[in-house]
């Protein structure tokens, strides 16, 4: 039971990472931070 937990504990933190650092295909691309721009400039260039 013990190792039945810890894996799912694994297993969440896992796929917490994935989301994290994998690029999402649904959301719009911007700037980075620090880039100098702001949301307005770029909303505005659209």
């Amino acid at each position: 039971m013990q190792y039945a937990i810890i894996a799912l504990v694994f297993i969440v933190a896992l796929v917490f990472l994935a989301k994290r650092f994998m690029p999402s295909k649904n959301k719009q691309q911007g700037c980075n931070k620090g880039c100098g721009c702001s949301m307005t400039d770029v909303e505005s260039k659209r």
